[in-house]
């Protein structure tokens, strides 16, 4: 049948609700009804192709469903039966059909005739499964022959190819009736069918290499001369189409001895496939461009499995991965299965050395619970050489986690190195927000070689596998919306009290590059080339760091603030481009008003940012996301999104371990170490 009419009516039966409305899911209900499947038997005994049916071979042969409207199982059931048998042997895939019919007319006798105009049975076959280069076979009650092929569905611009014969086919019909006789009440008639395997090779390829085929059936039945036809079929497509291979049933071929072929695919995972691919189609046709990422579409339609767009306005690759198996469909619905190899992954946590009333039985269970749920390396606010032992014992990195520009133990040495704001104070005797906040100024060149030389020397130290980074910035100029009522202020422009640093060496520096002193600015926070002075000043530092303890072989991170622009914005950040072994942004949803997915939007940025050159741990605040399945999905969202691994603040709790442990053994994640 080459018709390629559309219907918009939702199919529920069978399916799971949908979660919101709106959705993708609920969008396209009707065509992710689950695909029939029928196991096909190997003939028992030779088979006549007479259109009778009679053979001793057919009665081995189940039958089919009945059929159903094309458009689903909820649509009117058809007017009469319709049922399908399948057999096979070395040379032949036979198919047997019976249609009730009480009136059998068929007017064409030319093959290759425009066959669904009159009464018609038909058969779709794609042995490869993947949606391309299929065949079709359409016959009338007189046994009259249409067959062709297609390149790709008609939705993707495919063509058909009528000069094709199904080279070798025998196909006959028999009538429990009479043809043509308006007079009478006729019973059924019947198709029998001989189809070469030799005449469906393509490209060199064995159509019975294919253990599992792609098939449908459809009996195009003619209400009223002149219309409407209606569409009855084994497998419904949801919509009056039948070019949507990726609809059709399964056929698996038994083998003789009974055994029939494992299906790897995973209903769940391929209909979260094939929505994307609908959504695209509807996209383009809306704007004339494909999404280009899977964050552009909502975190409701591709959350069950790790999904990657990869599209220009003009081509598109989806894949979609569940814990065995990779599926992925292209803009002309190209489908393809592969088996997928685990990703490794790198999970972390903070947390500080020392657990009121730990013992060294208690350290090694509660190392053990964190490596066995998934995470590879702890970061240690503070330095115990026994608990760096435990942990590394236990088959987890130990890294020291230490404070950069927030340095109180030089107050009384070297007040003269820290950061003073737009209104004149030093953090020395007036730290902003609270009483830790004592930054240091980037710009003293002691301050870079006493920061380098302190985090080499602890990198020296036994057991630390590395040195982390935090607090490597200025104060915050913004703080995140929430802290806000905290401290009673409302930071929608840059205050002068929370802006660093105004010292007279940053001035004198800043002055003899361009002429101006920052403190008679009339507008500093709009000043790009002030702005760049202060992120360049934190990078100088931070190079001083990596160049010592990098230089020497050890492992450099930082703990920053989420996504470049943020940091920047926030506090002087431009951790884009410092020299380290990996970042890890703190994305903590709950301090901005956000939720889990604005993990993944974050993330994307980064990871585009750094455009390989360093890993992404995404940070995330575990209280934050202890309701519901928010863990889940900030997981989904970090990983979905090209990090690296995930590093986790205050926690995670014994039922977030849980959690992380399926979610990495279901979405084929394997932790490092």
């Amino acid at each position: 049948m080459m018709k390629n009419h559309f219907s918009a009516i939702a199919l529920a039966l069978l399916l799971p609700a949908a979660s919101t409305a709106g959705t993708l899911q609920e969008k396209y209900t009707a065509r992710l009804t689950p695909p029939r499947i029928y196991n096909c038997q190997r003939a028992s005994a030779p088979i006549k192709i007479d259109g009778k049916l009679n053979d001793k071979a057919w009665a081995q042969a189940p039958e089919s469903e009945l059929f159903v409207d094309i458009s689903g199982y909820d649509f009117t059931k058809p007017a009469q039966d319709t049922r399908v048998k399948m057999l096979y042997d070395d040379n032949y895939l036979y198919i047997g059909a019976r249609l009730d019919e009480k009136n059998i007319v068929a007017n064409l006798t030319q093959r290759d005739t425009i066959i669904y105009r009159d009464n018609d049975f038909e058969v779709f076959l794609d042995p490869d499964g993947d949606g391309l280069n299929y065949f079709e076979i359409e016959n009338n009650a007189r046994g009259v022959v249409f067959d062709l092929t297609l390149d790709k569905p008609y939705r993707s611009g495919g063509s058909f190819f009528i000069p094709w014969n199904c080279e070798g086919l025998e196909l006959k019909v028999a009538h429990e009736g009479t043809l043509n006789k308006q007079s009478d009440t006729d019973k059924a008639w019947t198709v029998e069918m001989a189809i070469p395997f030799a005449a469906l090779k393509r490209d060199f390829a064995d159509p019975r290499d294919y253990k599992i085929w792609r098939v449908n059936f459809s009996r195009v039945q003619w209400v009223k001369p002149g219309g409407p036809e209606e569409n009855w079929v084994w497998s419904p497509t949801g919509e009056i189409n039948m070019h949507m291979p990726e609809r059709w049933g399964f056929v698996n071929f038994v083998d003789s001895d009974g055994t029939v072929p494992s299906n790897p695919i995973n209903i769940e995972a391929y209909n979260q496939l094939w929505k994307l691919f609908y959504a695209q189609q509807d996209r383009r046709n809306a704007t004339g461009r494909y999404y280009h990422r899977v964050a552009d579409i909502p975190a409701s339609d591709r959350d069950a499995f790790p999904t990657v767009i990869d599209a220009s306005d003009d081509a598109f690759t989806i894949t979609v991965t569940d814990g065995n198996t990779i599926y992925t469909v292209n803009q002309d619905g190209r489908f393809n299965l592969s088996e997928a190899k685990p990703r490794t992954v790198k999970n972390w946590a903070w947390m500080g050395p020392h657990r009121e009333g730990m013992t060294e039985q208690k350290w090694r269970d509660f190392f053990k619970s964190y490596h066995d749920a998934g995470i590879s390396a702890i970061l240690f606010e503070g330095y115990d050489p026994e608990v760096y032992r435990l942990c590394k014992e236990s088959g987890m990195e130990a890294h020291y986690w230490k404070w950069t520009m927030n340095r109180n133990e030089l107050l009384d040495k070297h007040p003269e190195w820290f950061a003073v704001s737009r209104d004149g104070k030093s953090c020395a005797d007036n730290p902003p927000y609270v009483g830790y906040y004592r930054f240091l100024c980037p710009s003293h060149p002691e301050v870079a070689k006493y920061l380098a030389d302190d985090y080499l020397r602890d990198a020296q130290l036994p057991y630390v596998d590395g040195m982390h980074l935090d607090y490597v910035r200025m104060p915050d100029v913004v703080l995140p919306v929430s802290l806000w009522k905290n401290y009673g202020i409302e930071q929608t422009s840059e205050l002068p009290e929370f802006d660093f640093c105004y010292c007279d060496l940053c001035c004198e520096k800043f002055k003899a590059l361009t002429g101006r002193d920052p403190r008679e600015l009339k507008y500093p926070q709009e000043d790009q080339s002030w702005i760049n002075f202060r992120l360049d000043a934190i990078t100088n530092v931070v190079q001083q760091i990596a160049d010592s303890v990098r230089g020497h072989g050890h492992k450099l991170t930082a703990a920053v603030f989420p996504g470049p622009s943020m940091a920047r914005k926030m506090v002087r950040q431009d951790w884009g481009n410092w020299p380290l072994d990996g970042f890890f942004p703190m994305i903590y949803n709950g301090f901005y008003y956000e939720g889990p997915e604005w993990i993944g939007r974050s993330v994307n940025e980064s990871v585009t940012t750094l455009d390989g050159r360093a890993d992404l741990f995404a940070g995330v605040m575990c209280p934050d996301l202890a309701e519901g399945d928010d863990f889940a999905k900030a997981l989904r969202e970090a990983f979905d999104n090209g990090a690296s691994g995930v590093s986790f603040f205050s926690g995670p709790s014994p039922e977030q371990l849980k959690v992380l442990r399926d979610f990495l053994d279901t979405h084929n994640l394997k932790p490092a170490n």
